[in-house]
This record gives C-alpha cells, sequence and structure tokens, in this order.
C-alpha cells in the first residue's frame, strides 16, 4: 500500500509533498481498566489536518492524566472513542504539516502537547497541534524535552503567571520530588523566592539539590509549623492538604489549586486568595522553558527511563506515587 501524503510548506513557502508511513505502532486502550488493558497495537498513522504537524515521536512522558483517562476516571470530562491512543506529551521531528502552518518545517527538532480528545503520544508517530508545539533547541535531548512540556506548564503557569512569584517572597511547593514538583521548585528559585517543599525523608536531598531552602519530610514533620508567612502555595495534593495549606499564607497571600483534588468545600480564609491553575501549552510557554533547559536555569528531572515497549511498567510506577521526577519513554 503506498504511503499517504500530506501538504507541507518549506523553508521557501513553497507548497510541497512528502510521504510519511500508513501505519505505526501504539499504546492503545480498548477498554478502561489497570496496565493489563495496554496493548502494543499496529495502528493507522493520523495524517495532519488544518493547523496540525506530525511529529515522528523520539521520546515521550508519562504523565498522570495517563493512567487517569486509561482507567476511566475522566470520562466525564473528556470524551472519546475506544480505541484510543493514550499520551499527552513528547518530543520528536516534524514529519509533515498541515494546511495554514507557519514557522515549522519537516525535519524540525520539536516537543509538544497533544489534543486532548484525539489520539496522543505514546506511539511512533503523533498528529499534535502546531499552537502546542514549539521547537526543541540545541543541548536539549528529546527525553528532556517530553519531560518539560505538561509537567513545565503545570509547574511554570502557576507560579509565572497566576500568581507571579518575585523575588524575596516565600513559596511552599507540595510533593516537591514529583514531575511537576521538581520543575516548580527550580522555576520558583530562578524567580528569586525562597522556596520550602514537602518531599519523604528518602528525597530531601534531591529536592535541596533542586534549589529548595527546606525540605520537609511530610510524614514525620508538620508543614505548618516549619513554613510560616508564605506569600505562595502550591498544592497538587488537595484534601487536608489544601486545609491546612491556607494556615501557613500570610495575609494576602495565594494559594494556587493545580489538580488538586479533591478540595473541601470548607470556606477559605478571608484574606487569601484560592487560584485554579489553568494550564494550556502555547509555543510561546513551551519556548520559554526549553529555553531555561538550554540555558542551565532547569537541570533535568528525567529520573526514570523506560524503552516503549515496557509502557505497562512506567504507567505502574506513575501510579505507584512514589516516582522521583520524570519518568519517560524512549523510542529507538
Amino acid at each position: 500500500m503506498p504511503a499517504p501524503q500530506a501538504s507541507i510548506r518549506a523553508r521557501d513557502g513553497i507548497i510541497g509533498r512528502m510521504t510519511f508511513p500508513v501505519r505505526m505502532r501504539a499504546w492503545r486502550v480498548h477498554e478502561y481498566g489497570g496496565p493489563e488493558v495496554l496493548r502494543l497495537d499496529t495502528a493507522p498513522v493520523t495524517s495532519p489536518g488544518p493547523g496540525e504537524v506530525l511529529v515522528k515521536v523520539a521520546a515521550a512522558s508519562i504523565n498522570p492524566i495517563d493512567w487517569k483517562m486509561r482507567n476511566g476516571l475522566l470520562r466525564a470530562v473528556i470524551q472519546t472513542a475506544l480505541p484510543r491512543v493514550l499520551g499527552r506529551d513528547c518530543a520528536g521531528t516534524v514529519v509533515a504539516v498541515g494546511e495554514g502552518v507557519s514557522g515549522l518545517e519537516p525535519g524540525t527538532p520539536v516537543a509538544g502537547v497533544a489534543d486532548p480528545v484525539k489520539h496522543g503520544t505514546h506511539a511512533e508517530y503523533a498528529a499534535l497541534p502546531a499552537s502546542q508545539v514549539a521547537r526543541v533547541p540545541d543541548g536539549v535531548s528529546p527525553e528532556v524535552g517530553a519531560s518539560l512540556c505538561v509537567s513545565g506548564l503545570s509547574a511554570s503557569i502557576p507560579l509565572v503567571e497566576d500568581v507571579q512569584v518575585s523575588a524575596g517572597q516565600r513559596v511552599l511547593i507540595h510533593a516537591g520530588a514529583g514531575g511537576v514538583g521538581s520543575l516548580a521548585i527550580q522555576i520558583a528559585r530562578h524567580l528569586g523566592a525562597e522556596v520550602f517543599t514537602t518531599c519523604g525523608a528518602a528525597n530531601r536531598d534531591y529536592c535541596l539539590g533542586l534549589g529548595a531552602s527546606r525540605a520537609i519530610d511530610y510524614a514525620n514533620e508538620d508543614f505548618i509549623a516549619i513554613a510560616s508567612d508564605c506569600d505562595v502555595v502550591l498544592d497538587t495534593v488537595g484534601g487536608e492538604v489544601h486545609v491546612h495549606s491556607q494556615k501557613v499564607l500570610k495575609p494576602g497571600g495565594a494559594l494556587v489549586a493545580l489538580n488538586a483534588a479533591p478540595v473541601p468545600s470548607t470556606p477559605p480564609r478571608a484574606d487569601i486568595r484560592i487560584v485554579p491553575a489553568r494550564i494550556q501549552a502555547t509555543r510561546v510557554r513551551l519556548e520559554r522553558l526549553f529555553e531555561w533547559s538550554a540555558s542551565g536555569v532547569l537541570q533535568s528531572t528525567v529520573e526514570s527511563r523506560f524503552p516503549f515497549e515496557s509502557a505497562p511498567e512506567a504507567y505502574r510506577l506513575s501510579e505507584s506515587g512514589h516516582a522521583r521526577g520524570k519518568i519517560v519513554l524512549t523510542l529507538a
């Protein structure tokens, strides 16, 4: 069978043609459930539509949203047909672009985020919205590029845009050893804040190495007693942590809730702000993260690498809640 063709825009603006494979390997779910429902299928390659780029995937990260979608926990929010390719972000090389795409061309190293209602990135090829893709600069590996997308945006948007952390402020980041927290520590420190974080005892030195001034053992220490008079709290946990985090804020402080469910209905303090984070990938936001990585502002937090064929094992590690940093699938 001949390979399908897609319109591309070359460097000089001339509409050209190129080919890409008809079939690919992809991790799909045909029903909702645990890691056992993941199937490595041979699936059709999705041609890039208007405003999309087709990426040959070199690395894709595992995010909590991936196994929540696999379990069917997000069916009420994200409704898609089965079978479905999982995965939210990836890095690789552009092989084709759809109509209306500018600034990207075949051969460009990129990383970006998939449309949540379409097929994902745990596959050999992924079609992504061009508006949610950015060029990866020299010196940033595909593994690092993929790791900075969903988690990097989840760390940077709340701190840089939603509450605008500034020099001299005191910031508490919960779950500092996780994929989001490990990047949030570095970003808050880069912005000039004094950073406190909660983590397990085994991750104390890891979090201090990322720039935290104080790493609080959540199992044996009381963060309320240690991290007082904070300007900002980044809550990725929810529940009682959300309630108790309000106690460490100074008047006028802000509690940013990032997927922190469940959030109790207890009324917040009248003298603080509760800020729900809204995470949306854009090229400008991704470029900022990649530039920070290339310049050394952000260290790589890729702690676990799995070959593409071992995706179920990677999912299990993510779902355990005990992973340090980011988990990435690599494709040869």
